[in-house]
């Protein structure tokens, strides 16, 4: 909340002090801060369409990765298959 977020922790001393701290916190929500809600973009992103892109940027990325790891996994079990005495 912007009150447990932002204005308990900068203790501000006068309104213009209040009004900066709220200012850096709403840009900062709207601005960098990842949503749950929203699929873990910004608010900023969502409004402007972006999501669908960051979406399928990960998507991608995810693939690549379970790509990598299933290729890591095959190549070390015909590592040991190559190195396995048979008695």
């Amino acid at each position: 909340t912007i009150k447990g977020e932002c204005i308990r922790p900068g203790t501000p001393l006068c309104l213009e002090d209040a009004r900066r701290l709220v200012a850096n916190y709403v840009g900062q929500y709207n601005n960098e801060r990842l949503h749950s809600a929203l699929g873990y973009v910004t608010p900023v992103d969502k409004l402007a369409g972006r999501d669908a892109e960051i979406f399928a940027n990960r998507d991608s990325k995810l693939e690549a990765a379970r790509a990598q790891r299933l290729g890591a996994k095959s190549r070390a079990r015909a590592e040991a298959s190559e190195h396995t005495v048979l008695m």
